[in-house]
């Protein structure tokens, strides 16, 4: 087993196909083919379930998938602290950041961290809060800023602002004709939503389940500025951060509803819990934002 077959497997099970990996890899698929049987051969199993309907890991297939993706993200860590021991204040810092700080937020940062480390090159990640909380467990990432609390034991995480969720509607929605909106006038109303795994649409879950209000239809869009539009656009009502409201100038989209109480949240900076695993770059990182956001 070598560290090309590791990521030959990585690509062709992401890719779902060793053709489009071999391209991906600039490798013929005889090779891509011969990667995977030495996988195989040193698992003593099948690592993918090629049947002419279908084309996915076995189980185990999945286990090597996922140590896989670990063993090569500890080889990067491994790289970088190497690099950073022998040039101190350089290398890399790979940050994960879910949409709302990555869009709103991280560019203060990043600012300030570049003024402070011009050495240090800032690779940034931006996606949903679980896999940016996934990225970190796979040693993708070294550091994530993300929505909300971080309930996993593998990871330590510390609170470094908060952040008030609001209730956006359509101007011309008929909400807004209501002298006094009732319990009653919230029920079968179209919602727009952020994706599965985002933290802002686990904050309007929560207010919806807490609230018992039941959507006519639910519009899921994939990042708050998709959101925003949609609701500008009269797509239907949502639940946003006060945030990414006041930094896309549409404060009139707001409707306070007195019988709702929209909650705060906080964004979380999240790492791995082992102090062994933060290298110095990210330790620099911590101590900006504990410093910065006293600012923000």
């Amino acid at each position: 087993m070598d560290i090309e077959s590791l990521q030959t497997y990585i690509k062709v099970i992401e890719l779902k196909s060793f053709t489009k990996a071999s391209r991906h890899l600039n490798m013929s698929q005889p090779s891509v083919s011969f990667h995977i049987r030495n996988l195989e051969e040193y698992f003593q199993t099948t690592l993918i379930d090629r049947s002419p309907k279908r084309f996915q890991p076995t189980q185990t297939g999945e286990i090597v998938y996922e140590r896989a993706r670990q063993m090569l993200g500890i080889l990067q860590k491994a790289r970088v602290e190497v690099q950073e021991y022998h040039n101190q204040i350089r290398g890399t810092i790979r940050i994960g950041a879910s949409y709302t700080v990555g869009e709103y937020i991280l560019p203060y940062l990043l600012k300030a961290f570049d003024e402070t480390y011009p050495s240090v090159d800032l690779n940034v990640t931006i996606k949903n809060t679980e896999q940016i909380n996934r990225g970190i467990l796979h040693h993708e990432l070294d550091i994530g800023l993300v929505e909300g609390k971080v309930d996993k034991k593998e990871l330590s995480s510390f609170p470094f602002k908060e952040d008030e969720m609001v209730i956006v509607v359509p101007e011309f929605h008929p909400l807004r004709d209501k002298g006094e909106i009732t319990f009653d006038d919230l029920q079968s109303h179209t919602w727009v939503s952020r994706e599965e795994g985002s933290g802002t649409r686990a904050v309007m879950e929560s207010i919806l389940a807490n609230y018992n209000i039941s959507p006519g239809k639910i519009i899921t869009i994939g990042s708050n500025h998709g959101v925003i539009e949609g609701v500008k656009q009269g797509l239907g009502l949502s639940v946003i951060s006060r945030t990414v409201v006041e930094q896309s100038h549409v404060e009139s989209l707001i409707l306070p509803i007195p019988f709702i109480k929209t909650a705060s949240r906080f964004f979380s900076c999240v790492f791995p819990v082992n102090e062994r695993e933060i290298s110095k770059n990210v330790s620099v990182f911590i101590q900006l934002l504990e410093n910065f956001t006293k600012e923000l």
